[in-house]
C-alpha cells in the first residue's frame, strides 16, 4: 500500500525559467552527446543501411546526411542525388524534415535531464550536460557515460560521448568520436594540441589563412603570441581558443522540460459510486491548481484515469474552450462527464495528467457587466459540451463561398473575425422570390456576385438594397442571365 501511494504521489517539476547555474566553486565537467545519425533516425531511416537525406540549397538538390554504408560506397554529403545513385544504385533517399530533427532532439534532451539538471540542446545534432555534481550519484564518469549512452540508445539514437572541463572541448572531441574523459583543465591543451584546425570549429577562411602560414594544429596556434594573433586574425580566434581551453565563463543556454502534471490518489477501498471517489478527484484538481499557480500557467486539457483491479483504466478526457486553472470549474465539468461514463468495475485509484500547459492570461476587468456575461456564456458552452459531447455544439460560420445561399455553414468552432462585407440581411430566403421591380425603391449601391462557374451552378447577379410599398427593407438581385428578372433573396430585421 505504501509503495503504491508513493508511485501515485504528485511529481512536481522545477518552476519554469528556474536557471540554477552549476556551483561556481566546483570544477565543471561537461558531457557532449553527439548524434551522427540524428537526421536519418528522426526521418525513420535505418542508418545501418545505405540511405541518405536530401535538401534543396539555392534551388539545387544535394545530400544533407549520409549513412555509414553509403559513405563506404563513396557517397558524400553535398553530392547531388543523381551522382550518389550512380555510385550506390541501391541508395534510399528521402527529403529532410528539420521539424522531425527538432522533435527528436527535444526527446533526447528530456531524457538527459534524468542525468543532469543542466542540459543544453543549442548545438546542432548534440546535447551538452554539466555533470560535476552528478558523478557520485552515477558511480563516476565512465558509469554515467555508459548509462547515458544506453538511455539514448533506448530512444533509438546512437551517440558519441566525450567528457571535458569546457563545453567547446567536449563538443569537439565528441564530433571527432574521441570518447575520452578529461577532468582537469590543465590537461586540455596537451590533449587537443595535436588535433587539426579543421576540427576546431574555425571559420573556413580563417583556417585557410592560418594554413598558409604553416599552422596546421591547435598546438601550432597556441605557440603564437596572443597579441599578434588578435591583431592579425581578430578577437574571434582568441575567443574560440579560450573556449576550447576552458577559459570562457559563459554557459550554454539551458533546456527546460515542458511543464507536465501527474498525480494520483489511492482509494481506501474499491468504490463504484461517483459521490464516493469524486472527493479524491477534487483533491487532485486542487493540486493541479497549485502546480499551475506556482508557474503562472493554465491548462487547456486534462486527462483523468480511473484504475480498476485487473482491468484497463477508464480514461476521461476534458478539453476546455479557454485555458483555466480554476479547480471548481474543472471539477464541475469533470463531474458532468463522469456522470455519463459507465464504469466497467469499481475504482481502486484515480490519476490526473495534463501536458497542455500554457501561460496564464487573466481576463481583463470591465466597468460594465459584458465581461461577466461573456464568462457565463463560455462556462455554459463548456458545460453543454461536457454533457453532450464536443460534436454536439455547432456554430454558424462563413464558408469561403460568394454565393449567398452557400456561404453560411455550421461548424464545430465559432467563426473568427471575418473581413468586412457589404450589408447582409438577417433572414435569407430558402429560395429567391420573384419581384416586380416597379414596386421597389432602390438604394444607390450595387454589388455584383459572379461565381460557381466551375461546379455547374453558376450565378451572375447584381444585388441591391430596396424598400417595397409596405416599407420592408429587402435584399434583392437582378439575374444577369438572358431574360433574367428581379428576385427577393432576404429581409433585413
Amino acid at each position: 500500500m505504501a509503495a503504491t501511494a508513493r508511485a501515485l504521489a504528485p511529481r512536481y517539476l522545477p518552476p519554469r525559467h528556474s536557471e540554477v547555474a552549476p556551483a561556481a566553486h566546483r570544477p565543471k565537467l561537461w558531457v557532449c552527446a553527439y548524434f551522427p545519425d540524428l537526421a536519418l533516425t528522426a526521418a525513420g531511416l535505418d542508418s545501418r543501411l545505405a540511405c541518405a537525406l536530401q535538401e534543396t540549397v539555392k534551388g539545387r538538390p544535394s545530400l544533407y546526411a549520409v549513412s555509414p554504408p553509403a559513405r563506404l560506397a563513396g557517397v558524400e554529403r553535398g553530392m547531388t542525388p543523381a551522382a550518389a545513385l550512380a555510385l550506390c544504385p541501391g541508395l534510399q533517399i528521402q527529403n529532410r524534415d528539420p521539424q522531425l530533427e527538432h522533435i527528436a532532439l527535444d526527446l533526447l534532451a528530456d531524457a538527459a535531464l534524468d542525468f543532469s539538471p543542466w542540459v543544453s540542446r543549442d548545438l546542432p545534432q548534440a546535447l551538452l550536460l554539466e555533470v560535476s555534481s552528478c558523478l557520485r550519484l552515477f558511480g563516476g564518469a565512465e558509469s554515467l557515460s555508459e548509462q547515458l549512452r544506453q538511455t539514448l540508445a533506448g530512444i533509438g539514437h546512437r551517440a558519441h560521448l566525450a567528457l571535458a572541463p569546457s563545453p567547446a572541448a567536449a563538443e569537439m572531441l565528441a564530433r571527432l568520436n574521441l570518447e575520452v574523459v578529461v577532468a582537469q583543465p590543465a590537461k586540455l591543451r596537451s590533449l587537443l594540441g595535436p588535433l587539426p584546425l579543421a576540427a576546431a570549429g574555425f571559420d573556413a577562411k580563417l583556417s585557410q589563412r592560418l594554413a598558409r602560414t604553416g599552422v596546421q594544429t591547435l598546438a601550432d596556434v597556441w605557440r603564437l603570441p596572443r597579441d599578434g594573433l588578435a591583431r592579425r586574425y581578430g578577437p574571434e580566434l582568441l575567443g574560440r581558443l579560450d573556449a576550447l581551453a576552458g577559459h570562457d565563463s559563459r554557459l550554454p543556454k539551458q533546456f527546460h522540460r515542458p511543464p507536465r502534471f501527474a498525480a494520483g490518489r489511492e482509494l481506501p477501498a474499491e468504490l463504484d459510486k461517483l459521490d464516493h471517489f469524486f472527493p479524491a478527484v477534487e483533491q487532485l484538481l486542487e493540486q493541479l491548481a497549485e502546480f499551475l499557480r506556482r508557474r503562472d500557467a493554465a491548462v487547456q486539457a486534462v486527462e483523468l484515469r480511473l484504475l480498476h483491479y485487473r482491468r484497463p483504466a477508464t480514461p476521461v478526457e476534458l478539453s476546455l474552450r479557454h485555458a483555466s486553472r480554476d479547480p471548481l470549474h474543472c471539477a464541475r465539468l469533470l463531474r458532468e462527464k463522469l456522470e455519463r461514463t459507465p464504469l466497467p468495475a469499481p475504482v481502486l485509484a484515480v490519476k490526473l495528467f495534463s501536458e497542455a500547459v500554457v501561460p496564464f492570461q487573466p481576463r481583463s476587468f470591465s466597468l460594465f457587466d459584458d465581461e461577466a456575461r461573456e464568462q457565463d456564456w463560455q462556462s455554459a458552452l463548456e458545460q453543454l459540451q461536457s454533457r453532450l459531447g464536443h460534436q454536439a455544439l455547432q456554430y454558424p460560420t462563413a464558408a469561403a463561398e460568394h454565393r449567398p445561399e452557400r456561404a453560411g455553414v455550421l461548424g464545430l468552432e465559432s467563426a473568427a473575425e471575418q473581413a468586412e462585407l457589404p450589408p447582409r440581411p438577417l433572414w435569407l430566403l430558402s429560395s429567391p422570390k420573384p419581384m416586380n421591380s416597379a414596386e421597389l425603391h432602390f438604394a444607390q449601391d450595387r454589388e455584383r456576385i459572379a461565381s460557381g462557374w466551375w461546379d455547374g451552378a453558376p450565378v451572375r447577379r447584381d444585388y441591391r438594397i430596396a424598400h417595397d410599398r409596405a416599407g420592408r427593407k429587402l435584399w434583392v438581385f437582378q439575374d444577369l442571365k438572358p431574360n433574367g428578372g428581379w428576385y427577393c433573396h432576404g429581409l433585413f430585421g
